[in-house]
This record gives C-alpha cells, structure tokens and sequence, in this order.
C-alpha cells in the first residue's frame, strides 16, 4: 500500500528561505536551518476506528495440560499449580501523515479498552525511521486449585486461554496552532543571518495537503491501521474418564 507522506520540516524550509533576500541566501546555511517547533501547538482529535462488520471470534489455546489418575477405593485431591506466559502484540502503521524529517509523532487512542490493557497499545507514538510501530506486552495466565478426582477415574485438566484479534482502519484529525521560527547561520562564520517568525495559519495550507477549520486554523486527516492480537480470558476445563480396572 502506498504511502502518502507530508514533511512539515520540508514546508517550513521552503517557506521561509523565500523571505531571505538574495544576499543572505548567497552566505547563508540553506541546507541546515535552525527550526523551531516550541511556539507551534498539535492538538490531536478523536481516533476513529472503522470495525469489521464482522468481529472476529476469539481462538482458544491450550497452555497446559495435566492427567491426575485414580487407582484408589476413595476420591482422592490433587494441587494443580502452574503459570504460563504469552505476548500480545499491536502493530500500528501510517497510510497517510505528516512528519517531521524522517520522524513521526503522533498521539492515538486505543480501540477498546481491552486493547490498552492486554496488547501493550502505545498512545504515543515517536519514531525516528519507519512508518509502523510495533509494542509487544507479556501475560501471565495462572492457576492454583484442587482437583479432586473420584474413585475409579481420571481427570485431565487443561489451561485455556483465549485470544482475540482487532484489525481496522483509524483516522485522526490533527490542528495546528502557534508560530515557527527559522533561524539561518552563515556558512563559514556560523553567525546568525537571519530569523524568519510567521504563523503556521500561513505555512501549512491546502496546496500542502492541508485543510483549514472554522477558526482558519491548518488541519491534517492522519489515516492508518491497526492491528492487534491479545488474550481476553482463561479457565481450566475438567474432563473425567472412568478407568477400565
């Protein structure tokens, strides 16, 4: 899938070298411009997720399984003590969205709370190469009871866990707020140059794949997939067998 990709770093250096005149283009650090981001505001909207019209039904796996056998005239109680451990992983890539260089920042919200807490969801997204992030998070599934096991029979008792997958398409809005500075040094000296203050209002615009709102602010529709696999719940299935004595 082909991905469409916006560098804000990109925009802004061709945005402001044009406000330099021709003599300080001539000596100035075109190629390295000190651009800063601290005065421009993101503010992330709603994640919204388009679901499966079909949700997926949850797969089980056996983590453990133990046979206690009964050879005696009395029911006889076992301990059945064990833990297993299994990851659940969340791949998060990007369709469309903006970067900064070759970086991507970006904060989402989690399809369903189950997501969050048993597939090690990342809301913060920070990657310096790459436009997929994956987080990976290690369960515990447990379990410490009595077995008892009549007279006569066998009892096999199995830990079952299942597991869910989510795989769906997201979108988030994000607004641009504040002002960006770019600052040029000279090329041999390092003495600054020049400073060039305007509002992102005015940088960021349609012709970059921008859209304004209400209040004329720039806004980018950030688009991608989401795709997770996590265990949801566990229980212990008893199966008894009369034994051929």
């Amino acid at each position: 899938m082909p991905i469409d990709l916006v560098d804000l770093e990109q925009i802004v250096k061709e945005y402001a070298e044009d406000f330099l005149a021709s003599d300080q283009k001539k000596h100035a650090d075109l190629a390295n411009p000190i651009i800063c981001w601290d005065r421009m505001h993101v503010i992330y909207g709603e994640t919204k997720y388009t679901l499966p019209e079909v949700p997926p039904k949850p797969t089980a796996h056996v983590l453990f399984c133990a046979k206690f056998t009964n050879n005696t005239p009395n029911p006889q109680t076992y301990t059945l003590k064990t833990e297993r451990r299994t990851r659940s992983t969340c791949e998060i890539s990007f369709v469309k969205s903006y970067t900064y260089g070759v970086q991507i920042q970006m904060k989402l919200a989690p399809p369903n709370p189950i997501v969050e807490a048993n597939a090690g969801f990342m809301s913060e997204i920070s990657k310096q190469k790459g436009y997929s992030s994956t987080s990976e998070k290690e369960l515990a599934w447990g379990v410490d009871s009595e077995i008892v096991v009549p007279s006569g029979y066998q009892t096999t008792a199995e830990l079952v866990f299942k597991e869910n997958d989510f795989n769906g398409d997201f979108e988030i809005l994000t607004t641009f707020e504040g002002k960006i500075s770019v600052s040029y040094e000279h090329k041999k000296t390092k003495e600054l140059i020049g400073t060039v203050v305007d509002k992102v209002a005015r940088i960021f615009n349609p012709k970059n794949g921008f859209s304004k709102d209400n209040e004329g602010r720039p806004t980018f529709l950030v688009k991608g997939v989401c795709k997770c696999k996590f265990g949801v719940e566990q229980s212990v299935n008893l199966t008894e067998t009369q034994l051929c004595l």
